[in-house]
């Protein structure tokens, strides 16, 4: 993984924070949290400890594919944290915590079924992002990325990979049929890592295009860190004469009936599949176990992938207006983390799309962050 352009980020930080983390599989008993997001791939997976970054039972933050990672942190006052999260499982089995939670939500639906009240297990009904938070997100004046450049007073930064070797990806834009550079998302919604990514994710495609239905989500309340706010692609649609967008977010924050798992949200294509199993991967991201994927993960073009860009702990804390309406203050802590983020998202969007437009790939700040990416 590249090294962190953050204060406080060694190497030696990184493998040790590999050597706390473990995988999980999803038909194995619950665990001591470690790291969150690695998903299995249609097989039980044997862990042991010191693997990859993910999640523990519980929902412990890292990137992975079954799990969300929670952040937590304010302000400048906070120090950079000493171990990066992992992702964890979607499927991994919850902790006996979160286990005792479900039986008590199981007494409550029964006495809540034998009284004729309503269902309270349903699934919370969608909601957009409000107005004020899209136009806070989609309105970032450009001096506050060029200040920010692709540094943060308080939260390393960890940059986006360039590979090599690769078939261009390409999609066929909806609105036109033509085939564009591809710009792929793969999530989960209880993911506290996918959280924190989709804040500098949304912030990037913005500068590209316009992002309709994007929703309100919070991540796990038992994840580590908990409840993080964040967006949701679930129902998102995205429009722009540069890329073309594609999104996953794979699993709910809601666990599943049986009180194993959380439930399964959006199912891959078998396009999409063979792009997860390809590039998420231990060949890319060597902290993953063999055979296995993490959340999040987001590839340009087959050129460049991405996994979290700065912990989510930095966002614990925090409602999503606050964060929000931050981001015109280039001197915000967590501003900075969004948009030094933010500007690397970008640069590798202009590597893809032949820097356009060139207000957006020539900027200061996405001029640093091509840079520090070696892709100038």
């Amino acid at each position: 993984m590249a090294e962190s352009s953050g204060p406080g980020r060694t190497q030696a930080d990184k493998n040790r924070s590999k050597q706390m983390s473990r995988p999980v599989a999803g038909g194995q008993p619950p665990r001591q949290p470690t790291r969150e997001g690695a998903r299995p791939q249609g097989r039980t997976a044997t862990t042991q400890a010191g693997g990859p970054r993910r999640s523990d039972a519980r929902g412990g933050s890292g990137r992975g594919g079954g799990g969300a990672p929670p952040p937590r942190g304010r302000g400048s006052s906070r120090p950079a944290p000493q171990r990066r999260p992992p992702r964890r499982s979607p499927t991994a089995l919850l902790t006996w915590g979160t286990a005792a939670l479900v039986v008590v939500i199981v007494v409550v639906l029964v006495i809540v079924k034998v009284t004729g009240g309503s269902n309270p297990s349903a699934t919370a009904s969608w909601t957009p992002v409000s107005p004020t938070v899209s136009s806070q997100i989609s309105h970032i004046p450009a001096s506050v990325f060029d200040s920010v450049g692709t540094n943060s007073t308080v939260a390393p930064i960890y940059k986006p990979i360039l590979i090599s070797g690769q078939p261009p990806l390409t999609f066929t834009d909806a609105a036109t049929g033509k085939q564009l550079p591809g710009v792929f998302f793969y999530g989960a919604e209880y993911c506290p890592h996918c959280a924190a990514e989709r804040w500098a994710f949304a912030v990037a495609l913005e500068r590209f295009g316009t992002i309709k239905k994007l929703g309100t989500m919070t991540s796990s309340a038992s994840d580590s860190p908990p409840s993080i706010p964040t967006f949701t692609f679930s129902k998102a649609s995205y429009s722009s004469p540069y890329i073309a967008l594609q999104t996953v977010e794979a699993y709910s924050n809601e666990v599943n009936a049986a009180g194993t798992s959380y439930k399964t949200l959006q199912t891959p294509t078998a396009a999409q599949a063979k792009l997860i199993s390809t590039y998420d991967s231990n060949k890319y991201f060597p902290d993953i176990p063999q055979g296995e994927a993490a959340f999040p993960l987001v590839d340009f073009g087959n050129k460049i992938l991405s996994e979290e860009n700065f912990a989510p702990n930095f966002l614990q804390g925090f409602s999503r207006d606050q964060i929000a309406a931050g981001l015109s203050d280039a001197k915000n802590p967590i501003t900075q983390a969004i948009i030094a983020s933010a500007n690397m998202l970008s640069a590798s969007i202009c590597s893809i799309d032949g820097q356009a437009p060139a207000s957006v790939c020539t900027s200061k700040g996405v001029t640093a962050a091509a840079k520090a990416l070696k892709l100038s």
